[in-house]
């Protein structure tokens, strides 16, 4: 007979299988070694890896000095290593993989046995993609955490309006029909197809329970997109060798609201607004760079009311009396 504490990690391993057997969106990384000449250097052992998930993949130059990595997780903190005998070796962290935006990262190893040469690439700015004409933009963690979306719990959708080409009123994305764009979740396609609508999804994630963000709006690559709108990306959070969480609370009341226009003319106050959004998520290792574990609670207490407009009759129409102007012959 199983064990309670048996149990319990077996039904934590049933609960998050899903996240790993579904999870499609990736990112790559290319580029070319160099001698300080500028000639090529083949055969350089290229590794890549992410110490806080234990994430590791090894590429090798061609003879044009060229390597890639494909399909690897979109996240942040990995790190390049590039040794070859007879040059120094290269190392190259906190370089931060987005999701379906390749990153290009082309080095050059100076001759030397001895020398490691290290390199953070947070240092050297944004890198600009050259391998294909797509437009849109890619939000990190910190960013999202620093919009001022006035909905956190269900409001990821705002997102989508911010990006260039996006008509806010209809959801038409650079002028494609309102059913051509596409939503993915950890690369689940949650369009809402049943309606057919704009940004409407089907698996809301809050706001901070998502690690990264693109929309691409035009230019679009094979890989993405079931139509001529926009394609947009979303990738949440997940665990990592140390454990980590945030507790957060969101707060809006009366004092920061507007009153309605009509209200102010007859004097009357504004209406109550009470807004508490709040919540937290936790995440680290169960076995250490083999299985993770994420949580993330998002919740809220909406206290407010709204006036109504009402159009009262004239005493005359009341009686009966009903008159018109006719400017007829």
């Amino acid at each position: 007979m199983q064990s309670p504490c048996r149990r319990f990690v077996l039904l934590v391993i049933f609960l998050f299988t899903p996240i790993f057997v579904f999870a499609q969106d990736s990112s790559s990384m290319t580029g070319v070694v160099t001698d300080p000449t500028g000639a090529v250097i083949p055969g350089v052992v290229v590794t890549l890896s992410n110490p806080a998930t234990g994430l590791q993949f090894t590429q090798v130059t061609d003879a044009r000095g060229s390597y890639r990595f494909a399909n690897v997780p979109p996240n942040s903190g990995y790190k390049a290593t590039f040794n070859r005998a007879g040059f120094s070796t290269a190392e190259i962290s906190d370089i931060t993989l987005a999701v379906s935006i390749p990153r290009t990262q082309s080095v050059t190893l100076v001759p030397g046995s001895v020398e490691t040469i290290e390199v953070s690439a947070a240092s050297s700015g944004v890198t600009l993609d050259t391998s294909d004409a797509s437009v849109g933009n890619n939000m990190s963690v910190q960013q999202l955490n620093n919009l001022p979306v006035y909905d956190r719990t269900a409001g990821i959708s705002t997102l989508f309006t911010q990006q260039p080409g996006v008509d806010s009123f209809q959801g038409a994305v650079t002028g494609a029909r309102i059913d051509q764009t596409s939503v993915t979740v950890d690369g689940m396609d949650v369009n809402d197809i049943a309606s057919g609508q704009t940004f409407l999804i089907v698996a809301n994630a809050p706001v901070d329970s998502v690690d990264q963000f693109t929309g691409t709006v035009a230019g679009l690559a094979s890989s993405v997109g079931t139509g001529s709108g926009g394609q947009f990306q979303l990738v949440t959070k997940s665990g990592k060798n140390e454990f980590h969480g945030n507790l957060n609370e969101y707060h809006r009341d009366t004092t920061t609201e507007a009153n309605n226009w009509f209200d102010n003319l007859d004097g009357i106050p504004r209406k109550p607004l009470i807004r508490n959004q709040f919540g937290g998520d936790i995440g680290g290792p169960i076995r250490r760079d083999k299985l993770f574990f994420y949580f993330d609670l998002a919740e809220s207490r909406i206290v407010e009311s709204a006036s109504n407009e009402v159009i009262v009759p004239l005493d005359g129409f009341r009686n009966g009396t009903l008159n018109y102007i006719n400017n007829g012959p």
